[in-house]
């Protein structure tokens, strides 16, 4: 046996070798890929729904925030209104503190005089 036979002949007994390592994990692999590929067409099936539900959800939201926007801007009236009719109430206490009072204490003293004077000629 010369050399280069030798040579050849564990070239050929690696590759040998190297084929019979390298057929478990190339079956491997294409298991590997054929779960992969059925976790894909998993995904791809229920991916469909979660995202119209997702944006079924969205969309109630934003009706929602567009409802609460809607109540909010009628509180903003009701409270200017009662605001507004707090001011009207105290304009109107004002005005009676200011006008019917005096005209109440003059009665009041008009009322204890007469009461006096009848007193006074009563005895």
């Amino acid at each position: 046996m010369t050399p280069t036979t030798f040579f050849l002949a564990v070239i050929a007994l690696s590759f040998v070798v190297l084929v019979a390592a390298l057929i478990p994990t190339l079956q491997q692999i294409r298991k590997t890929a054929r779960k992969l590929e059925g976790t894909l067409d998993h995904v791809d099936t229920e991916i469909g729904p979660l995202f119209k539900s997702a944006t079924e959800t969205a969309e109630e939201l934003q009706i929602l925030t567009a409802s609460i926007n809607d109540k909010i801007d009628q509180t903003d009236t009701l409270f200017n209104e009662v605001q507004e009719a707090g001011h009207m109430l105290l304009a109107t206490t004002n005005i009676l503190k200011d006008k019917v009072s005096p005209a109440l204490i003059h009665i009041a003293s008009l009322n204890a005089g007469i009461k006096a004077f009848t007193k006074f000629f009563i005895k």
